[in-house]
C-alpha cells in the first residue's frame, strides 16, 4: 500500500478535488486477462512499459517506465493496451508511437479542477486520474502492452506520378481488436471507446 506521507504530499493533495470529479470506479472480475486475449491473438501482444505515481518535482502525477526506452521512442503504429492486474481495462491504437501517446494521456492533468486551462480531452482526464486515484489507492500494477504494427505502403499514380502513400493501418486493428474482445466477453473493456463502425462486422 502507498504510504501515507507519499499520498498526503502537497502534490497528491492537491489533485484530490480533481480525482473526485474524473476519476472512475469500475469492478475487473468480469474482464479478460491479457494472457486470455494475447493467445486468442496469436500472441502479438509484448509488455511494454509500467504505469506508477510520479514522485519527482514534475507536475504531472504519474509516469510510464518503459522495459525498452528505444522500442517506446519508436515513431510507428501501434496497438496498445492497458492492464490493471493483468485484467485489459483499454484497448487503443497510436499511429506515432507509444512516448507520444503517453504524452497525450499527461494531458489529462490539465482540467480545471487543478488550476489548469481545462483544454484537454475528456478521454485522457478520465484515464490520468482513474490511474492516479487507483494507484495512491490500492498495490495494483497498471501496464501497458504493445503490437507493433507491420507498414504498408500503397503506391498510386498522382497526375502522371507513381507515387507511395504510407497508409494509415491502426482504426483498422484497433477496432477488429475491440470487436474480438466484444465477441468473448459481450462487451467492450471498460475505458475503451467504441470501435469504428466501418471495420465492425
Amino acid at each position: 500500500m502507498i504510504s501515507s506521507i507519499l499520498r498526503n504530499t502537497i502534490k497528491f493533495t492537491n489533485g484530490r478535488t480533481a480525482r473526485e470529479k474524473w476519476a472512475k470506479t469500475f469492478n475487473i472480475v468480469n474482464e479478460l486477462t491479457i494472457d486470455e486475449f494475447n493467445k486468442d491473438c496469436n500472441h502479438v501482444f509484448n509488455k511494454e512499459a509500467i504505469i506508477q505515481l510520479d514522485t519527482s518535482d514534475r507536475q504531472t502525477v504519474i509516469e510510464a517506465i518503459p522495459l525498452d526506452k528505444i522500442e517506446w521512442n519508436k515513431n510507428c503504429e501501434k496497438i496498445y493496451i492497458i492492464t490493471k492486474n493483468k485484467k485489459i481495462i483499454k484497448i487503443g491504437g497510436t499511429r506515432n508511437g507509444m512516448k507520444e501517446r503517453f504524452g497525450s494521456y499527461l494531458c489529462g492533468h490539465h482540467v480545471c479542477e487543478r488550476g489548469k486551462s481545462g483544454k484537454m480531452s475528456v478521454t485522457n482526464a478520465h484515464l490520468y486520474h482513474t490511474m492516479e486515484k487507483d494507484l495512491l489507492e490500492t498495490e495494483c500494477e497498471w501496464e501497458f502492452y504493445t503490437w507493433t504494427l507491420p507498414v504498408i505502403d500503397y503506391t498510386v499514380n498522382i497526375l502522371g506520378n507513381e507515387t507511395k502513400i504510407n497508409v494509415q493501418t491502426y482504426h483498422a486493428y484497433e477496432s477488429c481488436c475491440i470487436n474480438k474482445y466484444k465477441n468473448k466477453t459481450g462487451h467492450i473493456p471498460i475505458l475503451c471507446d467504441n470501435c469504428d463502425p466501418v471495420y465492425t462486422k
